[in-house]
């Protein structure tokens, strides 16, 4: 996401700091992509690779600096007019509009795989995409790598833990008319909180109380277009949470398996129900317009 919409600006100076010394360390007079790991205002090096990444197309269209073009000079001595290249100190940060990298995935392609994001890298692809503001480029993302915005009913599996932080997210998924669905322990706390939802059986559990709907049979007739399953391993539905992701994946429904796209989804569904086609040449030439 450029520019940056959730990182503070302590985190960020600390980012800065990090990376300085990284390039005065290893003598880098190339490009290099160092991963960090912010939370608060703590920042991590997870790793620093000597070489170029697919965020230095991103970063080079985001920001209307060709990198590629400049590192190759630089590491052959060619000399650059610095004086048009953004700094540490110096950044170009664009005000018109909002960039977002979102990853794409093959999960419908690796039988039986579970459709769940862990600290490995899972993604085949990436698709960027250009808005006026973060929901709508997020929205933009998400059509761009295959995603299909729900328009019957959403699947809300969660953690016990999650609960407090994800009311919210429930409430607003309510008030823009979605049918919520649940299983039993998560639909009787959303209804104690006065945000409806219909009691669903775990896949294990199917036919054993015949007052509950199956999970499985709602996904594949079309009644629920959305599931959101966000469990942890600390739980007897381990299995029954696979099921459910792998039933979705392989009925091609959207998946979403992390809290924070959960979250950003919701605000983005409340705030921009419709996307533009607006390119990033268009927002430049906004951009030039108001400096000129």
């Amino acid at each position: 996401m450029l520019p940056t919409q959730t990182i503070s600006q302590g985190a960020i100076e600390k980012v800065k700091d990090a990376t300085r010394k990284i390039a005065k360390a290893f003598a880098i007079s190339g490009p290099f992509n160092v991963q960090f790991l912010v939370k608060g205002n703590d920042v991590l090096v997870i790793e620093c690779n000597l070489r170029a990444s697919r965020s230095f197309p991103f970063v080079s269209k985001t920001l209307g600096v060709d990198f590629i073009d400049v590192a190759t000079k630089v590491m052959i001595g060619e000399s650059i007019d610095e004086k048009r290249l953004p700094t540490l100190e110096q950044p170009i940060i664009p005000s018109d509009y909002v960039a977002i990298k979102a990853p794409m995935f093959s999960w419908p392609r690796l039988r039986d795989a579970d459709p769940i994001l862990r600290c490995e890298m899972a993604s085949t692809g990436e698709v960027a995409c250009f808005g006026e503001g973060i929901h709508t480029a997020f929205l933009k993302a998400m059509l761009s790598t295959g995603f299909k915005i729900p328009q019957k009913g959403i699947l809300i599996g969660i953690q016990q833990s999650f609960r407090p932080r994800f009311l919210g997210v429930a409430e607003q998924l309510h008030n823009e008319g979605f049918k919520l669905f649940a299983t039993e322990a998560t639909s009787d706390w959303l209804n104690a909180n006065n945000v409806p939802a219909t009691p669903v059986a775990w896949p294990s559990q199917e036919g054993q109380n015949p007052s509950l709907s199956s999970i499985r049979k709602l996904i594949r007739d079309g009644s629920i277009d959305l599931v959101i399953n966000l469990p942890n391993n600390n739980t007897k539905f381990v299995h029954d949470n696979y099921v459910i992701r792998r039933t979705a994946v392989d009925s091609g429904i959207a998946l979403l398996t992390n809290f924070q796209v959960t979250k950003l989804f919701a605000e983005a569904v409340q705030k921009s129900r419709t996307v533009d086609s607006k390119s990033l040449f268009h927002y430049r030439q906004y951009s030039a317009g108001k400096a000129a």
